[in-house]
């Protein structure tokens, strides 16, 4: 099953993940987070795993930054990117902002779509 947000496009691989697409240089922010969580309370009623595929360069708000994975059924995060160059640049600052944060979720980064929802499926 496949969803359309104004920012991103999320799709249905289980009953516990969902695929996060955001598009091509939006910005994540309070009120693009909040269209996401109204669709999470819609469809979704138990834990689950969230991938976000990196295919795109987007932006993230401070609030954006420091709200995003906080859904409470939001398990596991599995961070998805396209080459090693952007994974050990976006990774500095994915641990920047969890330690800003306080964030407890778990998170990961890969650059292997399969193994990212294999890790996903662990919930």
């Amino acid at each position: 099953m496949k969803y359309q947000l104004s920012y991103c496009d999320i799709e249905r691989l289980s009953d516990n993940i969902l695929e996060v697409t955001p598009k091509k240089g939006i910005v994540v922010n309070q009120n693009t987070l909040n269209e996401y969580w109204a669709l999470l309370d819609e469809i979704q009623n138990k834990p689950f795993g969230l991938l976000i595929n990196r295919k795109n360069t987007y932006f993230r708000s401070f609030v954006g930054s420091m709200e995003i994975g906080k859904h409470p059924l939001q398990k596991r995060t599995a961070i998805l990117y396209s080459n090693n160059k952007e994974l050990e640049r976006q990774l500095r600052k994915t641990q920047e902002i969890k330690k800003m944060s306080g964030h407890h979720w778990i998170h990961k980064v890969f650059t292997d779509r399969d193994e990212a929802i294999k890790w996903l499926s662990d919930i």
